[in-house]
């Protein structure tokens, strides 16, 4: 028998024995329907805000890079790492804070944190929603825990409480910043296909291949602000990088400020199992052309429409089942910040709570999912029975994500709000069948079934779609 076999035969036991006591202390709390939130006015508003997120150096503490293996030590710096933030509103008194840092996630709790900070602030004023958003660079500090140095295979927490202050206390300063500047002006919506642009393991049929982009303009022809989202993994650097950066996410907002002055909040798509091209064998190189790539796309854009002056949203918390029996045990240990609920329908036995939005910026639509969603999850063409590994049809997946709300062109926004794992369809997921989620399994087209052992379980997307589909029938409904 494989030792790992009983390893994990060893941590279903730790999590089921957790399971029990959580059941004991506690039922599962209803989560009440969340409002439905308009604003709207006779001009938008906007302004933006960023600030490094460096690590002290000099203090002589470790660092550790996040995003591949657990244990690499931070070894020097590639490039700097932000955080900035858009205020979005109206003309009135009422508007949104819009935060991306350069960093791999953060969970709920911490978001949260942050949330709370930014409401509390007596520099701002009529803040109706905080979205936090993140760019998910493989090459950023450990933000969520499980990249520290490991035991017995098993990482410590990596999170440095002194930069986890850094990153709240200049979310909070870039915010305020960006309130304080906020101008009025028109905004813009247009995107862009980029044909092999990304490139995927995973034998996707469509790996939707399109940068948007939502454009400030101001009255006064200051500096632009936009904001823009692309599905494609900050990752190149790879598994060996020991440098910080913010990795091609850098260099595309380097190149767009250079060549037009415009100021640039980005945001990760629709990323699960999705990667950038690679433009050169020397991994330095490659994100530097992938940021100027991208950023020369984004100056291309030119089919845009002006969006109406109104903002319409619903944040609604729902519970995720937790089949993952190390991440479970990750939690167990406090390698990161979880808190869990009893749940029947979960292989560990608990849920967590996470949260979903359904956002509309004029007539653009978006969607903040928690995880890293596989495209086909949120703009559909799934595999068939002949293809999937599973040998199932596509009958078995839940609805995609732009056909609940009837709208192709929905913008999906990842990680954002929580950092919850990858969201695979259930005819293209499988399991290691005697180490589930501690190692992967090749399909029968021989290829490498990883993403599962990061995600919460197969049923993920069933969760994210049950509750999309609510928020979305009270927002039409309205």
């Amino acid at each position: 028998m494989d030792p790992l076999d009983l390893v994990m035969k060893g941590i279903i036991g730790i999590d089921h024995r957790y399971a029990a006591k959580v059941r004991k202390k506690q039922d599962l709390p209803a989560i009440d329907p969340a409002p439905v939130c308009t604003i709207s006015g006779s001009g938008f508003r906007a302004g933006f805000s960023t600030a490094e997120i460096m690590p002290n150096t000099a203090s002589g503490r470790t660092f550790w890079i996040a995003g591949h293996g657990s244990g690499h030590k931070m070894e020097g710096i590639l490039t700097p790492v932000y955080v900035s933030a858009v205020w979005l509103d109206c003309g009135g008194e009422e508007g949104i804070i819009w935060i991306s840092a350069d960093i791999i996630g953060l969970t709920r709790i911490e978001v949260n944190q942050i949330r709370e900070r930014i409401l509390a602030s007596e520099a701002i004023k009529g803040c109706r929603n905080v979205i936090v958003s993140v760019t998910h660079s493989h090459s950023g500090i450990d933000t969520l825990g499980y990249w520290g140095k490991p035991i017995a295979s098993v990482p410590l927490n990596g999170k440095d409480a002194e930069y986890m202050e850094t990153l709240m206390s200049n979310a909070v300063k870039v915010s305020e910043e960006a309130y304080a500047s906020r101008k009025p002006g028109k905004l813009l919506d247009g995107r862009i296909e980029i044909k092999d642009g990304l490139f995927t393991k995973r034998g996707f049929i469509d790996k939707h291949e399109f940068l948007t982009r939502l454009r400030f303009v101001p009255d006064d022809s200051s500096s632009e602000i936009w904001m823009m989202n692309f599905g494609g993994h900050p990752n190149s650097l790879g598994g060996s990088n020991r440098m910080l950066s913010g990795e091609y996410p850098y260099f595309m907002r380097e190149k767009i400020k250079a060549e037009c002055g415009a100021d640039v909040l980005f945001t990760i798509g629709a990323i699960g199992g999705m990667d950038v091209a690679e433009m050169a064998e020397d991994r330095v190189e490659c994100v530097k052309l992938q940021g100027e790539m991208i950023a020369d796309n984004a100056l291309k854009i030119a089919d845009e429409q002006e969006l109406a002056p109104e903002i319409k949203f619903i944040e609604q918390p729902f519970y995720m089942p937790v089949d993952n029996y190390v991440l479970t045990l990750l939690a167990i240990l406090h390698t990161m910040s979880f808190k869990a609920y009893p749940c029947e329908d979960s292989l560990t036995g608990v849920a967590t709570e996470t949260e979903i939005s359904y956002l509309k910026i004029g007539s653009q639509k978006f969607v903040l999912l928690p995880g890293e969603s596989f495209v086909s999850t949120v703009y559909g063409s799934y595999m068939d029975a002949d293809t999937a590994p599973t040998g199932e049809g596509p009958g078995i997946n839940p609805e995609p994500l732009c056909e609940i709300c009837g709208d192709s062109e929905i913008i999906a926004v990842g990680n954002t709000n929580d950092m919850t794992g990858y969201v695979v369809p259930p005819n293209d997921f499988i399991l290691n069948p005697t180490q589930p989620f501690l190692n992967g399994v090749k399909d029968k087209n021989g290829l490498n079934h990883y993403h599962e052992t990061n995600s919460m379980g197969i049923n993920s997307q069933k969760a994210i779609a049950d509750a999309f589909r609510e928020i979305v029938s009270r927002m039409d409904n309205q």
